[in-house]
């Protein structure tokens, strides 16, 4: 037989072995439950009757206490009279209905019993007269214990319970000698209403056997006799001299339980049958899957795409045997599952939309998406196409090396449109704010040139000082422009060293005194002398030195400038603020923008770059911190930034030492 035959026969041998495990469950599990559901059965009845048993024991000895009661004092008190008996009777047994009466009988004859109303011809009977009742004393008088006969049929009516309990005395020296006896009569039907006992309930019947406490060999007195045929669970009811025996089964008796076991036999081999015919059905199934699958293999062989079969629940159903590095998962790991179980939300809603969009248009839908895989990125163009109600197919074509090549050739455009953009406002500042300043520079001097002998000292040193100022406001405009220009082509790459932020600040101070006397403003430095972080020392300094002229240009005559640090959790936090005029909120919004011919006239006419705080903002970037301005207008403005990384070391650090190195 071929291999392609053998298998059509799979389901079906299948589904044989299934139904024959079924079958052998079925018939050891049915064996074990017809073992133990009786065992079971009993188990519970035995719980019952142990508590009915314990109830009626209860009972019954509660009665005969009152009996013993009266013994024990008739023993010290032998001359007791019939008011005495009545008297203390009446206290005992009063109140309980379950009592019919209570004698005593000197000698073995009834002289005193209570109640004495429709008992009275009963005093003066002889017990000893009649032959079971003599067995009955004697048996007492032998045990010196309580015996219970009974039940037995009174002659004023009714069926009850005789407890007669024996009564001694003591004479001088000490010796038992037989007083008599006294007995108290418990109707039966009133005792066994007490303690619920009835001849059936909902689930089992009862017996009781053993007349006068005879036990197993007693007559039955409640109950059938035939519950004591079928194999009753039986306990003892123990009584003061012998016991009676209670008895009970089943309501039904205990084939009910064996015809339920057949019953439950039949229903189990009726879902065996149909078990293995489902296993039949879903082995023929998931062979059909597998001969698809041999099928796709072979389509898609010779395919360096990847390609899926999706259903309507995002679930893989197939995918084609091509490109495995490029999966996700191993394909046994993901047959089954669904997208949402190996993407993240957003990469899943992409692939998920572009899946349902195909089913509800039938149309091939395209979609671009991005993937990590093994820790590197690709990029895919993915088709999704239409095949039936429950089907379509998903084919992803790796695209990286297309992506990335266009990818490059959008930054290298981008960077030569940057470059272009720096080169136009480094020409715009060439010409706009170096060229003023020069030919300022260049007017004075040919003034100077010209007309010197006609000039008095005053009026030279007064232009001398113009020309003082503009060249170094040319200065610092170079070493601006240099900087930012490095700083957009990426040339400064940073030391970061220690750096003492107290001792570089005092040093940009004294740089700065003549531009502070000047116009009369005080500079505070809060910084303590082991504040330490870690930055590139020129570019810091510049920071620092930007950061305090723009607030001395924005300050007024006798205003304030103040520098102070804390440590932030990680992080150093500088604060350089002012006194000065401030900003409104719509110069707030120009402060960092890249138009750098953009610049604000100080209080005193001071001209600037327009570059300064953009060179502090991208410094401060390029060392991870942060820069925030808080400012409004007339009460002055505040720049806070931070650079992390927090030295400890209690080591000052000098600038001056760096530079020396």
């Amino acid at each position: 037989m071929s291999k392609k035959n053998r298998g059509k026969y799979y389901p079906v041998f299948i589904s044989l072995v299934s139904l024959a495990v079924f079958i052998t469950v079925i018939f050891s599990y049915t064996k074990y439950y017809h073992n133990n559901k009786e065992k079971s059965i009993r188990a519970d009845l035995h719980n019952v009757l142990i508590r009915k048993k314990s109830q009626l024991e209860k009972s019954l000895n509660a009665r005969i206490y009152y009996t013993k009661g009266i013994a024990a004092y008739t023993s010290i008190n032998p001359e007791i009279t019939r008011s005495e008996f009545n008297k203390l009777a009446d206290e005992l047994i009063n109140k309980d209905s379950v009592i019919s009466t209570m004698a005593i009988a000197k000698d073995g004859i009834i002289n005193s019993i209570y109640p004495e109303k429709g008992h009275l011809r009963a005093i003066g009977l002889n017990l000893l007269d009649h032959p079971e009742r003599k067995k009955i004393v004697d048996t007492t008088i032998a045990t010196h214990n309580t015996f219970v006969a009974g039940p037995l049929e009174l002659v004023e009516g009714g069926i009850a319970f005789v407890s007669y309990t024996p009564i001694f005395v003591r004479n001088p020296g000490f010796e038992e000698k037989f007083w008599g006896v006294t007995d108290i009569v418990i109707w039966k039907d009133k005792l066994f209403s007490e303690v619920d006992l009835t001849p059936e309930d909902e689930c089992y019947k009862y017996s009781l056997r053993g007349i006068d406490g005879s036990g197993e060999d007693g007559e039955i007195f409640f109950g059938e006799r035939e519950i004591f045929e079928q194999n009753p669970v039986k306990v003892d009811v123990l009584l003061p001299t012998g016991k009676w025996i209670l008895a009970g089964i089943p309501e039904n008796g205990w084939e009910k339980y064996v015809n339920k076991t057949e019953v439950l036999e039949i229903i189990l081999y009726v879902a065996a049958f149909l078990f293995s015919f489902l296993i039949w059905l879903l082995a023929r199934a998931m062979l059909k899957i597998q001969n698809h699958e041999k099928e796709l293999k072979t389509l898609f062989g010779s395919m360096d795409d990847l390609i899926f079969e999706f259903n309507r629940e995002y679930e893989y159903v197939k995918i084609a045997p091509t490109n495995d590095r490029l999966l996700i998962q191993p394909r046994e790991k993901v047959l089954g599952k669904k997208i949402i179980d190996f993407f993240d939300k957003e990469n899943a809603k992409i692939y998920m939309s572009a899946i349902k969009k195909c089913f509800d248009t039938k149309e091939t839908i395209t979609v671009d998406y991005g993937l990590t895989i093994n820790d590197r990125f690709y990029w895919f163009e993915g088709r999704v196409t239409y095949v039936n109600e429950d089907s379509v197919i998903f084919l992803a074509h790796d695209n990286t090396p297309k992506k990335m090549s266009q990818d490059k050739l959008e930054k290298s455009e981008l960077k030569l449109r940057q470059l272009n953009e720096s080169k136009d406002k480094l020409f715009s500042i060439i010409a706009h704010d170096l060229r003023n300043p020069f030919n300022t520079t260049l007017g004075l001097t040919e003034i100077l040139k010209e007309d010197i002998s006609t000039l008095s000292n005053e009026e030279i040193k007064e232009m001398l000082s113009y020309i003082e100022s503009a060249l170094k406001g040319q200065l610092k405009l170079l070493e601006n422009l240099l900087n930012w220009a490095q700083l957009q082509t990426n040339h400064i790459q940073l030391e970061k060293t220690p750096v003492n932020l107290k001792i570089l600040t005092d040093e940009v101070l004294e740089v700065l005194d003549y531009n502070l006397k000047s116009k009369k403003i005080e500079a505070i430095s809060e910084l303590d002398k082991q504040t330490i972080v870690n930055a590139d020392l020129v570019m810091l300094k510049s920071v620092i030195q930007n950061l305090i002229t723009n607030s001395i240009k924005f300050t007024r005559s006798g205003g304030k400038v103040n520098i102070s640090a804390k440590e932030l959790e990680s992080d150093m936090e500088i604060i350089v603020s002012d006194t000065g005029i401030g900003m409104s909120d719509k110069d707030l919004g120009k402060l960092f923008k890249t138009d750098l011919q953009h610049s604000t006239t100080g209080t005193l006419g001071e001209k600037g770059t327009g570059l300064g705080l953009i060179l502090v903002k991208e410094i401060i970037e390029k060392h991870n911190g942060t820069l925030q301005v808080i400012s409004s207008r007339g009460k002055g403005s505040k720049f806070i930034f931070t650079l992390p990384g927090i030295y400890k070391e209690k080591k000052i650090i000098t600038n001056k030492a760096k530079e020396e190195e």
